[in-house]
């Protein structure tokens, strides 16, 4: 539970007790003999089938015959309960996707460990390792608080991403690829094999652009992975570096409901509004085989980040005064002018992260102990620049410095887990976790700009307990119940709802949510079969939602609410017909809503008050109650032919919590194909080739699968609102074809 005053000591203490087992069973085993090749990367933190969790796997096989260049996101909302949506309609550059109804920043994403989390905004941009699916091993997404992590503490969900192992033979994989709107890919993979029975190696570099659907929406990423092995005797070393240079257009403001029946396309940022970020991973990764029923694996990280720029321009109609821009007034003879023009600035980040984590596993016969120890620190520069204006005071050059703040964040957790085998068929599950955050935020003086608050140090101390149990029942069936109490801190842009304090913020400014979620679950899988089936209920206490408004970077404007919930069934389902064609579905039912709340508006009648308005049960934001997704697949008997068809529908989304009818974005549905051809050519005998087409949205469909507000909040006497509805468009039918050739 949360808590106040407990120093960083006492949790090391604690955190020590909990990795106890590691040092007390530590004994060595007197096998010398070299461990296989396949390398055992993250285990202590995916579950298996014998674990009582709710998750879904896409293995690199089936993210081959998904992956065409679009970002993570759009693979992601093949499974259940996931809805996703890109600033420019195409899935490349800047895309999102919820998880029962929850944002990313809810939602814990790992990529071999290493948490991917902004940890002072816990938002996720795939966009900057783009093209990351063509040398990943497995994605594989809990649903709901799942098991421990590291990072922030899954909320939605998380997302845990496995890059490839190492090949033992040399390999090397070209892929290109065009597609509608400008769009292309490239990407060059090779493996050294093993070289000198103790090193392998691989090396990935790839392109992802477009133009985007939208006008003015172009993304190019660059991206690249460097992974090297050192073989030991019981264990290996792995170096990992990867990440991306980005370039994007911005188009993260949706449209209103004419200029979307109109004009889809359009984007009302007309003044050559772009960003540019670098985000670059670093890690070294330690296995080691202890004895023969221990393992144990380490490793440390450090993440570096920039935003080299984010321009945004600052109309002259919004009436900001040049001391506000940390200038002073303009003189021209003599009149002063104190009010800036148009000024376009850049919004700049700094971000560094370093971290460490240790995880072991301790396996008997009908026993099996995991524990782990994560720590991080980050450390952020916040800071605006103007680039250009209409007027500037004599002195002043592009550069200039309006306002700069540093935020740091730390972390420190650790958990132990333990899954009993009360029978052959009868498992006992139990994981706890222990974790503390403090967060500090530090205010540069500027020489004219006002700073205009400050923002007190936090600590938050969260206990996370789980608990399950699998049953296994005869022909490969499982049934399974789960229950978790999970807590997680307000982000930064909780508490600011922008890029720096306007007033004091306080820790108990917003609270922290509380979420006990409970999963039951039912499992079928055999011959090619598969049914997975549950039923979930996620109870909240303080839910942090978005109000439908956006700030200017595109953040959604949030607060606490009080008790809310969000229950519902999924499914997911494979049926073979026969050897060849075969049907797959998935579908959530969801009701999320909120006891009672209360909204503060501005009245329209008379101007300038206010008046508190209170709600009762109803939905909330951005959760739609139903996605489905039904297909068909064949593949032919010699796997040279792969195709498929399926159908994506996704309910009526309400852009705020009041249930207001007309503050909302309608259903869709959407039709995709894909199909791949695989052969062979007689001249290059050593080289498989092959050809993927994926056409998306083949009824041309116009849809908007996200929104926000616009307008004013404002109500008047009779309940009429100042907002209306803001559609973030995507693209209509759409072809990406790729040529790939493997040797």
């Amino acid at each position: 539970m949360p808590a106040k005053g407990k120093s960083m000591k006492k949790i090391l203490y604690i955190s020590a007790a909990m990795l106890l087992p590691i040092f007390v069973v530590g004994q060595q085993d007197s096998l010398s003999k070299q461990i296989g090749l396949q390398e055992l990367v993250i285990k202590e933190i995916n579950p298996s089938l014998n674990r009582p969790l709710t998750f879904s796997s896409l293995e690199s096989k089936k993210l081959k015959q998904l992956y065409f260049g679009a970002d993570i996101p759009t693979v992601l909302q093949q499974l259940p309960s996931i809805n996703s949506y890109s600033d420019n309609g195409t899935g490349i550059g800047y895309s999102f996707f919820r998880m029962r109804g929850m944002d990313q920043t809810r939602i814990n994403t790992t990529i071999n460990g290493i948490p991917v989390n902004d940890p002072e905004n816990q938002g996720v941009f795939f966009t900057n390792f783009a093209d990351l699916l063509s040398g990943v091993e497995e994605v594989q997404v809990q649903r709901g608080l799942g098991t421990s992590t590291n990072g922030t503490s899954a909320f939605g969900g998380s997302v845990q991403i496995t890059l490839a192992a190492l090949k033992q033979k040399h390999s090397a994989e070209i892929q290109v690829g065009f597609g509608s709107f400008g769009s292309s890919r490239i990407t060059a993979n090779i493996h050294s094999g093993l070289i000198n029975k103790k090193w392998l190696s691989q090396l990935r570099i790839g392109r992802v652009q477009t133009n985007g659907f939208r006008n003015n929406a172009a993304a190019q990423v660059n991206s690249y992975q460097v992974s090297v092995t050192r073989l030991l005797s019981k264990g290996s070393i792995r170096f990992n570096l990867f990440g991306g240079a980005t370039s994007n257009q911005l188009s993260y403001l949706g449209i209103d409901k004419q200029t979307f029946e109109d004009n889809a396309k359009s984007n009302p940022f007309v003044n050559g509004e772009s960003d540019a970020f670098r985000q670059f991973f670093n890690q070294i990764q330690y296995f080691r085989r202890i004895g023969l029923n221990q393992t144990l694996n380490a490793s440390v990280y450090f993440v570096r980040s920039a935003a080299p720029k984010f321009q945004f321009q600052f109309p002259a109609s919004w009436g900001y005064s040049f001391d506000w821009f940390n200038m002073p007034p303009v003189i021209n003879g003599g009149d002063t002018n104190i009010f800036a023009g148009d000024m376009m600035t850049s919004y700049r980040l700094d971000q560094k992260f370093y971290g460490a984590f240790v995880t072991h596993t301790l396996k008997f016969k009908r026993f099996e102990l995991n524990s782990g120890l994560h720590a991080n620190y980050f450390t952020a520069d916040h800071f605006m620049e103007v680039d250009a204006a209409a007027l500037l005071p004599n002195g002043i050059f592009p550069n200039h410095e309006v306002y700069r703040n540093t935020g740091v964040k730390k972390d420190l957790s650790a958990f132990l887990k333990g899954n009993l085998s009360a029978t052959d068929r009868l498992s006992l599950f139990v994981d706890m976790q222990i974790r503390v955050t403090t967060f500090s935020y530090e205010d540069k003086e500027m020489a004219i700009r006002p700073s205009f608050g400050k923002v007190n140090d936090m600590q938050w101390v969260f206990l996370n307990p789980r608990i399950g149990l699998n049953q296994t029942l005869r022909h490969g069936q499982t049934l399974y119940i789960f229950t978790g109490l999970g807590f997680r801190e307000p982000t930064r842009f909780d508490f600011l709802q922008d890029d720096f304090a306007i007033g004091e913020v306080q820790q108990t400014s917003i609270k922290p949510e509380q979420l006990w979620n409970t999963e039951m679950g039912y499992r079928f899988i055999t011959n090619g079969f598969k049914v997975l089936a549950n039923a979930f209920f996620m109870e909240f206490q303080n839910q942090i939602v978005g109000t439908g408004a956006l700030n200017n970077f595109g953040y959604p404007i949030t607060g606490n609410i009080g008790r809310s919930w969000r229950r519902g069934l999924e499914s997911e389902v494979l049926i073979p017909f026969d050897k060849m064609f075969s049907l797959f579905a998935n579908a959530s039912f969801s009701m999320n809503g909120a006891k009672e709340f209360t909204q503060t508006f501005s009245n329209a009648d008379p101007i300038g008050t206010s008046i508190q308005k209170t709600f009762k049960g109803t939905p909330l934001a951005l959760s739609p109650n139903q996605i489905h997704l039904l297909g068909i697949q064949f593949i032919s008997l010699d796997e040279t032919i792969n195709t498929a068809i399926n159908g994506r529908y996704v309910s009526k989304q309400y852009l705020d919590n009041t249930g207001n009818e007309l503050l909302s974005i309608p259903a869709f549905y959407t039709l995709d194909l894909r199909f791949t051809y695989q052969f062979n050519l007689k001249f290059i005998e050593k080289a498989t080739w092959q050809i993927r087409l994926h056409a998306n949205n083949l009824l041309n469909a116009k849809y908007a699968p996200f929104g926000s507000l616009g307008g004013s909040n404002t109500i008047d006497a009779i309940g009429n609102r100042g907002n209306f509805p803001l559609f973030m468009p995507a693209a209509g039918t759409n072809f990406f074809l790729t040529l790939s050739s493997s040797f």
